[in-house]
């Protein structure tokens, strides 16, 4: 399709928006689950919500562009440099403002495995990366441009995470000053680095850790590829991904997955004490999920199987919450920010005070 009728198609796809929004206020206003919200979160997560549920993944995908697109485009509206890595095998690491290793909080993006991270995404890490600098820690935030779909299929993207780490601590930054955090299918692919530690996989490169990571913080963390859970029922609608659409992306990021390799893209389907050891692997576990998110009933039995083994591991729902809650206050400039995000700050600052 030329970029005149794909244009011409999301105009389409849009003209209808002012009106959905219009009834969508009227309508879920004065809803429990948005009593914490403003009317702007309350635009903004219909319009979200409408976009998801109307545009088609490659509308989607060509809209958002590519990762390196959205952090170019990022960095220069908000006046800070641009500052990329090369890792070697087609994956980068991008800086929020300034390189610095004294501690790196290594952010690996949501998206399905298809879309690059939102602007407001970053708009959130630099927040993050503001607030703790108040409480005394410098910290280095970069995230990874990792190959997505078609394109990358496992275990490519696990490989670049990997190769991520490695670049790292050859930098010299020490694996206990290393806080990996990601969002959704980042989650997933975080994960998998767990899972590739506890059980080496034999097509990627093993990793050597001289001593744990300092922390890892799981916001929304996709743990199943299939939509069978009561909570994507009962949130569709709600929640600003339609559970048909994490449905149909599921299936296409499975079909990348060989059938002996699954527990590494299904983790909370994984034998038993698959997680047995994962405390050695990293200190600090924070996971984080929203009470109206379809992906809810599976972070929770995910959380409950993966405390087995990390005792100190914490899970926290935001009442009224949904997919990537903490990131919806900067789509729409919001002052008033959720319940997740302090907590985040938090527990980052204790992790890089305390290693």
């Amino acid at each position: 399709m030329s970029s005149v009728l794909q244009t011409a198609s999301l105009l389409l796809t849009i003209i209808p928006l002012p009106a959905v929004l219009f009834w969508q206020v009227l309508r879920t206003s004065y809803e429990p689950y948005n009593k914490h919200r403003s009317l702007r979160r309350i635009l903004g997560d219909s319009s979200l919500r409408y976009l998801f549920t109307n545009l088609t993944p490659t509308q989607l995908r060509n809209h958002f562009g590519s990762t390196l697109h959205v952090y170019g485009k990022w960095t220069k509206q908000f006046k800070v440099p641009a500052i990329v890595d090369e890792l070697g095998v087609d994956a980068r690491l991008l800086w929020i403002g300034s390189k610095r290793l004294e501690h790196v909080v290594l952010f690996v993006h949501g998206g399905g495995y298809f879309l690059p991270p939102p602007d407001f995404a970053l708009s959130f890490w630099q927040h993050v990366q503001i607030e703790i600098a108040k409480c005394g820690v410098e910290a280095g935030f970069a995230l990874l441009n990792y190959s997505l779909a078609p394109k990358g299929v496992f275990p490519t993207p696990l490989n670049q995470l990997c190769q991520a780490v490695r670049f790292l601590i050859a930098a010299g930054v020490q694996p206990s000053r290393i806080h990996l955090a990601g969002d959704s299918a980042g989650d997933n692919l975080v994960i998998q680095l767990l899972s590739h530690l506890l059980h080496p996989h034999s097509d990627v490169p093993n990793i050597q850790l001289s001593q744990p990571f300092g922390g890892i913080y799981l916001l929304s963390p996709w743990v199943s590829l299939t939509t069978d859970r009561q909570s994507y029922t009962e949130c569709d609608g709600i929640d600003w991904i339609p559970t048909n659409k994490m449905a149909a992306v599921g299936a296409s990021v499975q079909a990348g997955f060989p059938e002996e390799d699954n527990m590494y893209a299904e983790t909370v389907k994984a034998p038993e004490e698959w997680f047995k050891g994962v405390d050695r692997l990293v200190k600090r576990v924070l996971i984080t999920l929203g009470e109206k998110e379809g992906l809810r009933d599976d972070v929770i039995s995910f959380g409950v199987t993966f405390k087995q083994y990390h005792r100190s591991a914490e899970v926290v729902a935001q009442e009224g919450g949904i997919h990537e809650d903490m990131f919806l206050g900067f789509m729409v400039a919001e002052k008033k920010l959720g319940t997740l995000t302090p907590l985040i700050i938090d527990r980052l600052v204790t992790g890089c005070t305390s290693d």
